[in-house]
C-alpha cells in the first residue's frame, strides 16, 4: 500500500525539499504551508497530486481539527509518518532581544511541534491493539547540541525538542512509533535570511554591534558553504523508509571539524574560542 507522509513547513528549504522527495519516491503527501502563495506554488509544481493544508502550526484550534480535516478532504485516517520540519530563528543578543521573538520561537519550534505530534499520534498508530507503526520525525539542529552566541532562543528550542524527542521515544516503544530526530548543520535554506535580514541594524547602538556583525557574516559564510536541503532529505527518507534507522542523523558540513571536533574539546575551550572569534572580550 502507498504510505502517506505529512510535512510541516513545506513552503521553502528543507520541508519543500522533503515532499519532492517523497513524491518522487511514490509517497501520498500532506504538506502543511501558511500563505496562500504557498498553496498555489505547491498545487502548480505537483498538478494537484499532494494534499495541501493551510495552517499555522501556532494555531491550536486548526491543529486540533487536522485528523477531521485529514479525513473528509483527502479520506485519510493513517499516517505512515510525521515530519516535524515547521521552524523560525530568531537571532541576537539576548539582553536586547523583543520577547515576543522569544515567544514565537518557542511557539513555532516546540509547542507546535508537541501539539501537532500529540493530535496525530493515534493517526500514526500509538493506540492500544494497533498493528500499525508509523514514524515521526524531529527537525532538530546541532544548535540543538551545542548553543552558540547569539542563537541562545534558537538553541534553546531545539534542546527542547531533544528532550522532547528522546522522552517521547521510550514512552512510544510501547506502541512500536518510532521517533527519530535529524539534527542538520548549516544548510542553504530560506529560514537565515527570514531570521537575520531583518534585525541586521537592530543592535548597531548597543555594546554588541561588532560581535553581532561578525556572527551574521559568520553565518552567511556557513550558508554559503551549506549542505543542500535535499542531504537532509536524503536521511529524512532512510529514517521512513529504513527497517533499522538511526535514533539520529546528523547531516552537517565538513563534519569533523563542526560536529566531532566540537565535542572533543573541553567546553571551557569552546568558550574562550568563541568569544576571541566574535570580539567577546572585554
Amino acid at each position: 500500500m502507498q504510505k502517506t507522509v505529512l510535512v510541516t513547513g513545506a513552503s521553502s528549504g528543507i520541508g519543500l525539499e522533503t515532499v519532492r522527495a517523497l513524491f518522487t519516491e511514490g509517497y501520498n503527501v500532506v504538506a502543511t504551508v501558511r500563505k496562500d502563495v504557498d498553496e498555489d506554488r505547491l498545487n502548480q509544481l505537483y498538478n494537484k497530486k499532494i494534499h495541501i493544508v493551510k495552517m499555522d502550526v501556532t494555531d491550536e484550534a486548526a491543529i486540533a481539527e487536522l485528523p477531521q480535516v485529514l479525513k473528509k478532504r483527502f479520506n485519510i485516517t493513517q499516517l505512515d509518518g510525521l515530519v516535524n520540519n515547521a521552524g523560525v530563528a530568531n537571532a541576537g543578543p539576548f539582553k536586547y532581544m523583543n520577547f515576543t521573538e522569544v515567544q514565537q520561537t518557542f511557539q513555532v519550534n516546540v509547542l507546535g511541534l508537541m501539539r501537532i505530534t500529540q493530535v496525530l499520534l493515534p493517526l500514526l498508530g500509538a493506540v492500544p491493539n494497533s498493528k500499525h507503526e508509523g514514524r515521526i520525525i524531529n527537525i532538530s539542529s546541532v544548535s540543538g547540541e551545542g548553543a552558540m552566541p547569539f542563537l541562545s532562543i534558537y538553541s534553546a528550542s531545539k534542546f527542547a525538542v531533544e528532550g522532547f524527542s528522546e522522552g517521547l521515544r521510550r514512552e512510544l516503544m510501547l506502541f512500536k512509533t518510532k521517533v527519530i530526530v535529524v539534527a542538520p548543520g548549516s544548510i542553504k535554506t530560506p529560514i537565515w535570511d527570514k531570521g537575520f535580514h531583518s534585525i541586521r541594524q537592530r543592535y548597531q547602538e548597543t555594546e554588541y554591534d561588532e560581535s553581532f556583525q561578525l556572527f551574521i557574516q559568520m553565518a552567511r559564510n556557513e550558508e554559503q558553504n551549506g549542505l543542500h536541503p535535499s542531504d537532509v532529505s536524503r536521511d529524512i527518507l532512510h529514517a521512513l523508509s529504513s527497517e533499522t534507522p538511526k535514533l539520529r542523523y546528523s547531516p552537517v558540513p565538513r563534519k569533523i571539524r563542526n560536529y566531532y571536533l566540537t565535542k572533543l574539546i573541553p567546553v571551557s575551550w569552546m568558550d574562550t574560542l568563541t568569544a576571541k572569534m566574535l570580539k567577546l572580550v572585554p
